[in-house]
């Protein structure tokens, strides 16, 4: 099993990362848990080889991030790709905009991006909006889990970052430097901490929240901090990854772990049902804490979802 969590650098895409961590791992077979955009950087789980089967378990996590939301102007891609399309007056203090953040913990739908990789009728969003037809976006559910203010600055700032007991904050020493995208201009930027659910859109989170302030946002920054379990602070650089570099599976899956007899085992490997009382999915491992399989359970018995190894 291969699983790894690598820092995605500024402008790469997931595909590239994708594409070099085949490379530097040997192996075709490697996939990740959740895009991340070109000018965002942060955490991207990558899982290579039989850990390509974990993806469907590990793709509806919730996510950190911090944003650097820029205010008083607009881009197409609502993003620092540009160029500026629309500009608006910016006539609120911090406090307006810290008294504002908590209504997003109550939104439940919102309108994703019209850059964004949906589909609709077979076409991409993003392409149709390139080629200048853009597709009507109806709202997807979102959930805001944690809204937090860190600064409030006269135009971007690439702050050092640590993590914490209450999540990644801003630090003057040590810690990570972020790389921002270059800027678009001064415009005046908030550092906003996100805990959200998957199929959140930061960039719609930039948008609307300019949009009730009364003005206009983008993105002008994003690192994405954690992804479920799995936190920016283990995370290697792409080139520094190797297959010594993985993590083990157990510290990014999310459900409890039943550990399984010699017996028991055996017949996960066949797909039999076990007469175990669990509710929802479980980690099945054998006595050596192995991954075997992941299971749900209805109350009575165990069915098996996904068997991990060849043999117990």
């Amino acid at each position: 099993m291969a699983l790894y969590a690598v820092d995605k650098p500024l402008h790469l895409t997931s595909h590239d990362a994708v594409e070099e961590a085949r490379r530097r791992l040997n192996t075709r077979r490697v996939g990740h848990t959740g895009t991340l955009d070109p000018l965002a950087t942060g955490l991207l789980l990558l899982v290579a080889d039989e850990s390509t089967k974990l993806v469907p378990f590990l793709s509806g996590e919730d996510k950190e991030y911090l944003a650097w939301v820029s205010f008083g102007a607009t881009t197409p891609t609502l993003d620092a790709e540009g160029p500026i399309s629309e500009e608006a007056p910016v006539r609120f203090d911090r406090k307006d905009l810290e008294s504002l953040l908590p209504s997003f913990l109550e939104l439940k739908e919102q309108v994703p991006p019209l850059y964004s990789a949906i589909k609709v009728g077979g076409k991409r969003a993003y392409e149709a909006a390139r080629e200048g037809k853009p597709l009507e976006l109806g709202p997807r559910p979102v959930r805001y889990l944690e809204v937090e203010l860190l600064a409030w600055d006269p135009e971007p700032v690439p702050y050092s970052i640590a993590p914490s007991p209450k999540g990644w904050r801003l630090v003057e020493k040590g810690g990570r430097r972020v790389e921002l995208p270059r800027p678009l201009g001064a415009y005046p930027t908030a550092v906003i901490r996100l805990v959200v659910g998957p199929g959140t859109y930061v960039r719609a989170f930039a948008r609307d929240l300019g949009k009730a302030l009364g003005t206009k946002a983008f993105l002008s920054g994003l690192v994405r901090t954690r992804i479920g379990k799995v936190g920016l602070e283990r995370a290697v650089r792409l080139s520094e990854l190797a297959p010594d570099k993985a993590i083990p599976e157990l510290d990014a899956l999310p459900f409890p772990v039943v550990e399984l007899s010699h017996t028991e085992a055996r017949r996960v490997l066949e797909g039999i049902p076990l007469p175990i009382p669990a509710l929802g999915y479980v980690t099945l491992v054998d006595s050596r804490r192995r991954l075997l399989a992941i299971a749900e359970g209805d109350g009575f018995k165990l069915k098996i979802k996904r068997v991990l190894v060849k043999e117990a």
